[in-house]
This record gives C-alpha cells, structure tokens and sequence, in this order.
C-alpha cells in the first residue's frame, strides 16, 4: 500500500514515541507490556491508514441532487415562445471531465480563464458548434458512432416581467439531459423522444443568460430503449428548445374530447396552476356557438361537458374546430378534431363504421437527407409522401416523434399510432426502467391527447413473452388507460410458437417435392421432413393458419402482429433444417397467399409490420 508522504512522517514519529515508552523503567504493575505496546501501535497505524484513505476522493464525480421535470405543457403554439434553436457551442466529453468533482465545479459554471493562470481547460467559445434541434451523429462524421456525453451551451438575451413565470422548455434530449442556467443546476430528464420543461422563473436574469445542458445518449440493458436496437439512437437535443412565458397563474395543459357520439357530448378537463379554489375558467368554440364556463378545484382542474352538432374528424374530411381556453389573464387556443375510436368484436369502428388502416411504418428521419426529422417541414414531407401512396394510416415507430407528427396527421386525415420505445428485451424487474417507460408514455399521451389522428398507443414492439414482461407491460397499459380512455391500446406482437414453425417447415417441404429443379440434397432433407409428419403430412395446395396465442393479446385493444413470413423466417427455416435459403425462400413467398392469420382471442387483427429489408440507399 503507498502511504503518502506526510503519513510515513507522522508513523516515523509515533515509532520513536513508542520506543521511548518501551525503554522507560516501569513505575507499576499497570504499565503494558512492550507486546501490548506492539499491539496497540499496530492498531493506531491501522486507524492512521484508514482514516488517511477514507478522506474525500479528489477524482470522484459530484452527482448533482437536480429537481425532476415539471408536468407536460400543452397548447405551445399559442403560447408567448421565445426559441433558443439555432448554433450551439458543444464540447464532447467522452471521460466526464466536465462532471462536477472536488477539484472542479463543473463545466456547467462555464468558467472563464481570465489572467491566464486559472486551471481551465476548457472553452465554450472556441468549441464546436451544433445545431439545434438536430442530432450530434449526422451533423460531425467523427460523432457518427459516438455514445456519451456532450456538453452544450447557448447565450441568450431574456427580457423580464414581475407578473410572468418562466419555463425552460426542451421537445426531447436524448437521452439523459442536466439543464444548468447562469451557473445553478435547473433540473434533469431521463428517457429521450418526449418534452421536458423547468420553471426557471428564479433564474433567469434580465439581460445575458448562459444555458447549458449535459446531454448523455449512454443506453445499457435498463435504459428505455435499451442498447440494442434496429434504429439509430440518435444523441443530442433533437427537437426545439424555447424559453416560454406565462402568466404568474395559468393554464397548464387541458384534454377536450368527444365522449358520447351519439348526443355530441364534449367533456374538458382544464389544468390550471396558481389559481384561487372556486376561480373561473372558460372554454369556448365559436364555429358551434357554444361557451361553459366552470370552477377550477382545489387540485387546479377545472372539469365540464357540453353538446354539440358536430362535423366529425374523416380521413376524408379531418374537421378541425378552434377551441380557446381562458382563466384570469390567461389564453390559449388550439386546434382540435372531434371522432371516436372503438372495436366491436373482430372490427375497427372510426364514428362507428367499421374501417381498415391501410398504412406504413415509418423512422423519424427526413426524405432525402440524413439525421432525425425534427422540423414541421421534415414531418410534413413524410407524411405528404404516405397520402401518395393513398394510405389512411401511419405507424409512428418505434419511438414518439416531434409534436408536429399528430399536428400535421390533423390536418392531412391520416391515423396514427404512436409507440414508446419498449423494444425486444427490457430490464422487466427493474422499477428504475419501469419508471423511464411510465414517464414517456405520460408525457407522449399528455402532449398528444387533443389530436384526433392519434388513434393508438402503443406501449412495446416485439417483446419475447415472459410472467415479468405480462407484468411489466400490464402496468403500463393500464397507466395509459388511465390517462386516455379515447383511443385504442396495442402492441406489435412476435408470432410463431415452435410448434407452428414445425407445421409451416412441413408446409414447404410438402412443397418443395412437388417441384423438379430442387438439389438431391435438398430434396432429402425435405423427404426427411415429410416422412416425419406421416400420415398427418399436408397437400401441396393445403392452406394454413397462423394463430397469435401471446398472452398479450388479453389486455390490449387490437392485436398487432409483425409479420415477415418469407423474409426473416427463411434464414430461421434454412437454419432449422439446413436446407439452402434461397429454396426455403421461394417457398415461402409461394406458400403465403395460402396462409391466413387470425388471433386466439375475438379481437381485431392488425398487420403492424411486413414485407422485406432493403440496403441503405
């Protein structure tokens, strides 16, 4: 063990202390023995020891106590925004030099070498510039790859007022992200893809403000999503940045729906912040003529119906009305569309006519340029090329996009799913990781439940079935149908049990000996296949069915299925029963309009995924 210099000083001197009092006459029985002194002078260098390393670790990071985000703030594009989109300096920080430690506050202090002769190492105004919103990994080629920790920092001019508040308002960092502003810890988010905001009231000055935010795109095996994906987890703040104003009391968020079809019955659920008990709050559309106004409670939330001759939000004909909410000197509006969504056994019913999506899947990536589409611009382009396709339907996966997704799916008439990233396979114990996906799931529900074209949550895609996954995912779902009881529950379910594997090989083996141009080796194998179904061995020209027994199924509303029978399930096939994949694959696409798919339980059966990969480019 290296004991430092002053130690071996003071342990010199305890010894020759010790020797004195050993050579010393004894002046009675109750003196120690020289053994005892031994003994006890051992003991004092071992307490010396410990007490020299247990002192304060001079290399160990700080970690900062930071305040978590406030609730979801809604109705943003009525709301008094100041952006902070635009460059930003970044400083990439791979070894966490710039966490807090005992020989330094930290780099968000953004400290200044002034005389020179300060231990600064690091500068934010000759560092790299990122734009924001956008990714780190697109916009640097040496940052394609990276995972970690940026440091980010913007200056900003902010002019204040004594009746206002002031939120510092990010619409997703990926994903863990440390807001500083002029040098004091503001707040922190875990889990990327959905908005986060602080009350910076206290800490906004009046004139020049520094901004920083320690932005971490680490994923382990607890995170959501977890480190394994098959979409580019993409690191930095991806989407707008604003400060917003409010007054000192106002309307937080507010969810209007259409709850009874039938009478045109419109429920409302305002809330406030920093209003009286028994103050007013008033919500009013006035194409259909109709205004209520109604007490705010104790809890801040205002509550109320009206009815409504309504024109229903179509695919065809996506009806919006302007709804404007107002409490003391508080407003805002937004535009929202009135539908329902239920099922009826093994049907979709949108207004209460049964309907079929016809979509597609898509990635939170632009058309024609690289990175993640975090523009209204970028959103509109997808989903403007999904209506040439003539789809009613997109699915959002496997992450929630901007605000500007259902925004704009509003306005052009076309459904959408939208899914948190609860992907493949998930810390399922871990209430840490529960938490992550409760927050998302919250905070996407709570951002989007005014938009009409949001007709599905989702809350997983493709999670093997395990007792702690049916838990896991329970608690999930009954958190959003607490939230939301307007729209439909899913998730994009594996299929394929081992034992309809066997029947589907025996399928197209069958199959494959009704053709003439397979290999001898090829033809024994599936000979072998055949010979062990026996007697039970299908016709070539044998239809099959595919059932989705997961236990899944129960709990949600419509059972979705990924579907890649002719693609992914060749290579499982040619590995199964080592028959050439290219046979096997032929196969399958001939043996597929002879399968039908049908779920274990009498609920709609939705293709949520299908049909084959495809290189980059």
């Amino acid at each position: 063990m290296r004991i430092a210099k002053c130690c071996r000083i003071e342990l010199l001197f305890a010894g020759l202390f010790g020797l004195l009092i050993a050579c010393s006459p004894a002046e009675n029985s109750t003196h120690p023995t020289v053994q005892q002194q031994n003994t006890n002078k051992e003991i004092q260098m071992e307490k010396d020891l410990t007490e020299e390393t247990s002192e304060e670790d001079p290399f160990k990071r700080v970690d900062l106590e930071l305040p978590e985000a406030e609730p979801v703030m809604g109705f943003l594009s009525s709301r008094k925004v100041q952006s902070l989109n635009g460059e930003w300096r970044a400083i990439v920080d791979p070894m966490g030099v710039g966490n807090p430690n005992p020989l330094s506050p930290g780099f968000f202090k953004d400290a200044q070498n002034i005389s020179g002769m300060e231990l600064i190492e690091y500068d934010f105004d000759t560092a790299l510039s990122l734009r924001v919103p956008g990714d780190w990994n697109s916009q640097f080629e040496r940052l394609f790859f990276y995972q970690g920790q940026v440091w980010y920092r913007k200056k900003f001019v902010a002019t204040q007022t004594n009746n206002e508040r002031y939120h510092l308002h990010f619409g997703a960092a990926n994903f863990h992200a440390q807001v500083f502003l002029n040098g004091e810890p503001i707040g922190q988010h875990q889990g990327g893809y959905v908005p986060f905001s602080f009350d910076v009231t206290k800490h906004l000055k009046d004139g020049e403000n520094t901004l920083v935010v320690r932005v971490d795109n680490t994923l382990d095996d607890s995170t959501i999503p977890t480190a394994r994906t098959d979409w580019w987890p993409y690191g930095g703040l991806t989407r707008d940045v604003s400060l917003i104003s409010t007054p000192r009391a106002f309307i937080r968020n507010a969810k209007i729906e259409l709850t009874d079809r039938d009478i045109g019955e419109i429920t409302f659920q305002i809330f406030t912040e920093g209003y009286k008990a028994g103050s007013k709050a008033t919500v009013a559309i006035t194409e259909l003529e109709l205004q209520s106004e109604v007490e705010i409670d104790r809890e801040g939330v205002a509550r109320g119906a009206f009815t409504a001759d309504l024109e229903l939000w179509l695919p065809d004909n996506p009806k919006l009305y302007e709804v404007n909410l107002s409490a003391g000197s508080d407003a805002v509006v937004e535009k929202v569309g009135f539908r329902t969504i239920e099922t009826d056994g093994t049907q979709i019913l949108l207004n209460g006519t049964p309907i079929k999506f016809r979509g597609i899947s898509t990635h939170e990536e632009p058309i024609g340029a690289s990175g993640v589409a975090y523009s209204r611009d970028h959103v509109l382009a997808l989903l403007e090329e999904a209506k040439n396709l003539n789809v009613n339907f997109v699915r959002a996966a496997h992450y929630p996009y901007s605000r500007y997704m259902a925004e704009v799916a509003d306005e052009l008439g076309l459904l959408l799913w939208e899914e948190i990233p609860v992907y493949w396979s998930i810390d399922w114990q871990n209430e840490e990781t529960l938490s992550i996906a409760r927050d998302q799931m919250e905070r996407l529900v709570q951002r989007d439940w005014n938009r009409a074209s949001v007709v599905i949550w989702s809350v997983a895609n493709e999670t093997p079935s395990s007792p702690d996954r049916l838990e896991f995912l329970l608690n999930l779902i009954e958190h959003t149908r607490n939230m939301d009881q307007s729209r439909l529950v899913s998730a994009a379910l594996l299929g394929g049990s081992r034992k309809s594997f066997e029947e589907i090989i025996t399928h197209l083996a069958v199959r494959g000996l009704a053709q003439d141009n397979i290999s001898m080796k090829d033809r024994a194998v599936l000979s072998a296949i055949k010979l062990r179904a026996g007697l039970g061995a299908p016709k070539p020209d044998d239809t099959y069915t595919v059932v989705i027994d997961d236990p899944l199924g129960e709990l949600v509303d419509i059972v979705s299925y990924n579907e890649y029978f002719g693609w992914y399930y060749s290579m499982i096939f040619a590995r199964e029963t080592n028959v050439s994949e290219g046979l096997l694959r032929n196969l399958m696409l001939d043996f597929m309009p002879d399968m039908r798919i049908r779920a274990s339980v009498e609920k709609p059966v939705h293709i949520s995924e299908f049909g084959a990969g495809a290189k980059y480019g």
